[in-house]
C-alpha cells in the first residue's frame, strides 16, 4: 500500500531524500521524486529530511473521525505519547484524545508484555541468531533486502499487533486504532499475516494537526486515566535497549545481547552478521534512540534526548501502579515472507560505460563520486539510470560543466563586450570582444579595478533604489567610442556585469544623417525665401500692369461713350 509520496508541486530536485534513503527506494522521474513502494521499508527518513515539506502521508484521520460518530472506537496508545508536547503532566495527552472523541484508551505496553514472554521462550531456542521483530521497518528491511536472515527473525508479532489481538477479544465489535510515532506501522497493518487486527493507524503528527484544527490547547486539557495499563518494562520498548531489558536481559546469559539503532547501522551489521561465531539476541531499531525518535512525531518540540528523558519521567511516575489483570490470552506467533523486488542489480558492462560516457565520465578520474545526486558513486548512479531510477542530469558536475561550457561559448563568441566585476569593481571576466573594444589585454586588467584600469565608470549609473539594471548610451572618451550599455548588479553573488555594444559607427551615421537633414532644411528654406521674393516681385509687376490696363480701359470707355452721345 502506498504510504509515503511526494507532492509534485513542492518537490524541488534537491535529491536530499535520495541521499538520505538508506535503501534507495526513491526514483526521480520528470524531475519529481517518487517512492518505489515495493522497495520502501517505511523508515520515514525521507519525511524527516525533506527541506521543502513535499511529503504526503497516507492518513486515516478522516475515516477515524467518521468512526467516532457511528462506531465504538478503541485506541491503543504507544508509550511514546509523553514526548509529543511539553505538558504539565503526561496524562493531559489522554484529556486531549478524549476531547477528540476517544473514550476507550489502553496502553500498547500491555501487548509489549505479552510479546516479552514469547521472546523469553524463543531466547532459549537452538537458533544461532534471534533478531527482534517488533520494529516494523526492520522487519521490512529483512524481508526485502536480507531474506537470507528470515529464519533468524523472531516469529513474534509486534506489541501493536499483540495488543490489537487482545482488544479484539475484549471489544469484538469495535474499531481498533493504534497511535504512535512510526510510519512503518501503517504498512504493517496490511501484512497478510496480521491484516484486519488493526483498523487504523495514527501518528502523533497527524493527531497534532487534528488538535490544531479543533483549536484545542494541550496544556489546558485535564489529566485522564487509561482504561487499562501495562507495566513499566513494557513502556521501555520505545527506548533503545528497552525490548531486551524487558524480555531477555535477565535470563540465563546464554546469548550475547546486541542493540543496534539506525537503518544504516543495521544494514552494516546484517552485511557482517555471518562473521559472528556465538549465539546472539539482536535488538534492532530503524530509528536512532528507538521509537521515541520516530518520523511520525517530528512536530514535537522536544529533542530526541529530551524525548528519552520525558518518557523515563513518565515511567518513574508510574513505577508503583499495578498493571491491568484482565488480559485475554492471544497467539503472538506469525510468519514472515521473502519479498523479491526490482533492485539495482548488475548492469551489462557496455551499457554501464555508455551511461557513464553520457554523464561525461570517460575515465576513472572523471568519476568524482561526490554523492550530490544521492548515490555513493558515479557507477551506482549509472546503474540507477539503467534501471530507470535516476536521470542523467541529476549529476551536478555534469550540469555545471555543461553550463560553464555554454556560458564560455556565449562569452567567447559574442561580438559584444562583457565585463564581470566583484563587489569592489575588480575585473574577474573580460572577454575577447571587450579586449578589442577597450583596446586592453585581458591579462593586463584582470583583478584590477575596472574604473582605474579603463578610466571609465559606467556603473555609477546604477540606481539600486530603482532596481539593479540600467540600459542606455555611454561614451568612452579614451577610445572615442559610443556604447549601448546594459549594466546589472547581481546581489546574491555581489557581482556587477556590463555588456557593451559598440554603436560608434551607427552614431556617426546618425550624426551625418542629421547634418544632411539640417543642411537640406537650410537649403529648402533658402529656396522658399527666394520663391517668396519672386512671388512678391511678380505680384508687384502684375499690380502695375493691372493699374495701367485699368486706366487705359477707362479712357477707352469714355471715348466710346462720348461718340455715342454725338450720334
Amino acid at each position: 500500500m502506498s504510504i509515503i509520496n511526494f507532492s509534485k508541486n513542492k518537490c524541488r530536485n534537491c535529491y536530499k531524500c535520495i541521499r538520505k534513503c538508506p535503501v534507495k527506494a526513491i526514483k526521480l522521474k520528470d524531475k519529481h521524486a517518487q517512492i518505489i513502494q515495493s522497495m520502501c521499508i517505511g523508515c520515514g527518513v525521507c519525511i524527516a529530511t525533506c527541506p521543502h515539506n513535499a511529503k504526503e502521508i497516507h492518513s486515516d484521520v478522516d475515516t477515524i473521525k467518521q468512526w467516532l460518530k457511528t462506531e465504538q472506537v478503541v485506541l491503543s496508545l504507544s508509550a511514546v505519547f509523553p514526548t509529543a508536547y511539553y505538558l504539565d503532566h503526561p496524562r493531559q495527552y489522554l484529556g486531549i484524545l478524549r476531547e477528540l472523541g476517544f473514550t476507550i484508551i489502553e496502553e500498547t505496553s500491555i501487548g509489549a508484555e505479552v510479546v516479552a514472554k514469547a521472546y523469553a521462550d524463543e531466547y532459549r531456542s537452538d537458533k544461532k541468531f534471534i533478531i527482534s521483530s517488533s520494529c516494523a521497518a526492520i522487519k521490512n528491511l529483512i524481508e526485502i533486502y536480507y531474506p537470507q536472515y528470515l529464519s533468524s527473525l523472531s516469529r513474534q508479532v509486534s506489541p501493536m499487533i499483540a495488543h490489537g489481538k487482545i482488544l479484539r477479544e475484549k471489544y469484538p465489535n469495535a474499531k481498533i486504532v493504534y497511535a504512535g510515532s512510526c510510519l512503518a506501522k501503517k504498512m504493517e497493518v496490511h501484512d497478510k499475516d496480521v491484516r484486519g487486527i488493526i483498523d487504523g493507524v495514527l501518528t502523533f503528527d497527524e493527531i497534532d494537526s487534528w488538535i490544531k484544527k479543533e483549536n484545542i490547547i494541550p496544556n489546558k486539557m485535564p489529566m485522564e486515566e487509561f482504561n487499562a495499563i501495562g507495566t513499566n518494562t513494557g513502556r521501555l520498548y520505545p527506548i533503545t535497549g528497552g525490548l531486551a531489558k524487558n524480555s531477555v536481559e535477565n535470563l540465563d546469559g546464554s546469548r550475547k545481547i546486541l542493540r543496534i539503532d539506525g537503518v544504516r547501522d543495521c544494514m552494516e551489521f546484517l552485511d557482517e552478521i555471518h562473521q559472528l561465531d556465538k549465539k546472539y539476541w539482536i535488538e534492532m531499531n530503524a530509528c536512532e534512540e528507538g521509537c521515541v525518535n520516530g518520523p511520525g512525531n517530528i512536530h514535537s518540540p522536544l529533542s530526541k534526548y529530551e524525548k528519552v528523558e520525558m518518557l523515563q519521567t513518565y515511567i518513574d511516575l508510574n513505577s508503583k501502579k499495578e498493571p491491568s489483570t484482565d488480559i485475554p490470552a492471544v497467539d503472538t506467533r506469525r510468519s514472515f515472507h521473502k519479498r523479491p523486488v526490482h533492485h539495482l542489480g548488475e548492469v551489462p558492462t557496455e551499457e554501464l560505460e555508455k551511461i557513464l560516457n553520457q554523464m561525461s565520465k570517460f575515465t576513472e578520474r572523471d568519476e568524482l563520486n561526490c554523492g550530490t545526486c544521492g548515490y555513493e558513486t558515479c557507477r551506482d548512479k549509472a546503474r540507477a539510470v539503467y534501471w530507470n531510477m535516476a536521470e542523467l542530469d541529476m549529476c551536478l558536475p555534469l550540469i555545471t560543466s555543461k553550463t560553464e561550457a555554454i556560458s564560455n561559448l556565449i562569452i567567447t563568441t559574442t561580438p559584444n563586450a562583457i565585463a564581470v566585476l566583484d563587489k569592489k569593481f575588480r575585473i574577474i571576466e573580460f572577454n575577447a570582444a571587450a579586449e578589442r573594444l577597450f583596446n586592453m589585454k585581458k591579462e593586463d586588467v584582470m583583478r584590477y579595478n575596472f574604473v582605474d584600469a579603463l578610466d571609465y565608470n559606467p556603473f555609477r549609473k546604477l540606481n539600486h533604489d530603482r532596481g539593479n539594471t540600467y540600459t542606455g548610451k555611454g561614451h568612452y572618451e579614451r577610445e572615442n567610442r559610443t556604447f549601448m550599455e546594459i549594466l546589472t548588479y547581481i546581489p546574491e553573488q555581489e557581482l556587477y556585469m556590463g555588456i557593451f555594444i559598440d554603436i560608434t559607427r551607427q552614431e556617426k551615421q546618425e550624426q551625418d544623417m542629421q547634418k544632411i537633414q539640417e543642411e537640406t532644411l537650410k537649403m529648402a528654406q533658402r529656396v522658399i525665401d527666394k520663391q517668396m521674393r519672386v512671388a512678391h516681385e511678380i505680384a508687384g509687376l502684375l499690380g502695375e500692369t493691372t493699374a495701367e490696363t485699368k486706366v487705359t480701359l477707362t479712357k477707352l470707355q469714355k471715348v466710346v461713350t462720348s461718340r455715342e452721345v454725338e450720334v
